[in-house]
């Protein structure tokens, strides 16, 4: 994500890389929950939609520029995917220290939540940005006289 932040020309594939580790990153801290209910399930579910929701509207109010021939797209500078990027990472440390130490820092459940959240983020992100790379744009019609 600290290249997308810059910005510049990047290739489709590298812009989706940071939403399929932040989702396997959130897999992984979901399956750390044993002690699961129904209010964690809720919980993490509300927290990947909600994410999913504002990653799909900032993936619409990104300007960029693509060349579909190239596989090519310009992306502005931002900094929204690196903080959910670094907030999924701080996530990952407190989930390892609290199993190195026998004692959960955060409870699993909201690690997990927090992590659906930046992970929907980042994933929806990243699907508006493909999608609006490969569809095809309409063909401007002249109205011949």
């Amino acid at each position: 994500m600290a290249a997308q932040s810059r910005g510049g020309v990047t290739t489709l594939g590298r812009v989706a890389l940071p939403g399929g580790f932040a989702l396997m990153a959130t897999l992984m801290l979901l399956a750390g929950v044993f002690e699961a209910s129904v209010l964690f399930d809720i919980l993490w579910v509300a927290a990947f939609a909600l994410g999913s929701l504002i990653g799909r509207i900032r993936g619409w109010m990104l300007t960029l520029q693509s060349n579909k021939d190239a596989g090519l797209v310009s992306l502005p500078a931002t900094v929204d995917g690196l903080i959910a990027a670094i907030i999924l990472v701080v996530l990952s440390v407190i989930d390892f220290v609290s199993a190195m130490l026998g004692d959960a820092l955060i409870t699993p459940g909201y690690v997990a939540a927090a992590s659906a959240l930046c992970a929907g983020f980042l994933g929806y992100r990243v699907l508006v940005i493909a999608l609006r790379v490969v569809r095809p744009t309409p063909n401007k019609v002249s109205n011949a006289v």
